[in-house]
């Protein structure tokens, strides 16, 4: 982890609006479960068994159900109160603060990493660089998922859906997405769009989610 002083303001006011009602953020999104996706993730992964990191792991849900899958999981979020939520929740699991742009592991680690709703918190230069990083740290023919709302623009708001505080959003279209993960030399499987109320139902939000898989070049070949 880097100290706060190496965050950029934006991303600081993120962190705090997380870490003032954590318990708000899980009653909120803990029963949406991303079943689907992870079973096209796990697909793409080179070891079925395969050690495997959640970036933004938050409480740990989804850290939790990679490792259901016999995944060797752990997670990484930069904000305090999610990692001691997520720690409390699942301890028998690897939690640490981190931040997302400068991942603390040796190169070739892991076999997936797994980013749920944590590259949209992020500037377009700051996505280059979390995603330069997932690419480091994974072996060959590693597997990735993003997901980020489909839109333009950026803005900072409060969505009550899952905070009273005011949060960073950078929205993406599926050719940007693509785009981005092209030049952080991932090889692009799939970009797909999800509505938020037409899948989870009454109490959701209309909106659209971009789903992204991608994989590292396997050994030998070019990106």
């Amino acid at each position: 982890m880097h100290e706060d002083d190496h965050l950029d303001d934006y991303l600081s006011d993120t962190i705090r609006a997380y870490d003032r009602d954590p318990g708000r953020y899980e009653q909120a999104t803990g029963g949406m479960l991303p079943t689907a996706e992870l079973d096209v993730f796990t697909r793409l992964l080179p070891d079925p068994a395969g050690r495997v990191l959640d970036v933004g792991c938050a409480f740990g849900r989804d850290t939790g159900l990679l490792a259901g899958r016999g995944l060797r999981a752990e997670g990484v979020d930069l904000s305090p109160a999610f990692v001691a939520r997520a720690a409390e929740r699942h301890p028998e699991l690897s939690f640490q603060v981190m931040d997302a742009r400068r991942l603390a592991f040796p190169d070739g680690s892991f076999d997936g990493v797994w980013c749920q709703a944590t590259l949209l918190h992020l500037k377009d230069h700051d996505v280059r660089a979390a995603l330069t990083g997932f690419r480091r740290v994974l072996a060959p023919g590693g597997a990735l998922f993003a997901s980020f709302k489909e839109g333009e623009g950026e803005e900072e708001v409060v969505e009550r859906f899952s905070s009273d505080a005011s949060r960073f959003y950078r929205y993406q279209s599926a050719a940007r997405v693509t785009a981005l993960l092209e030049g952080a030399g991932f090889r692009v499987a799939a970009v797909e769009r999800s509505n938020e109320a037409e899948r989870y139902g009454p109490g959701h939000r209309d909106l659209t989610w971009l789903h992204a898989f991608a994989t590292a070049p396997a050994a030998g070949e070019q990106p």
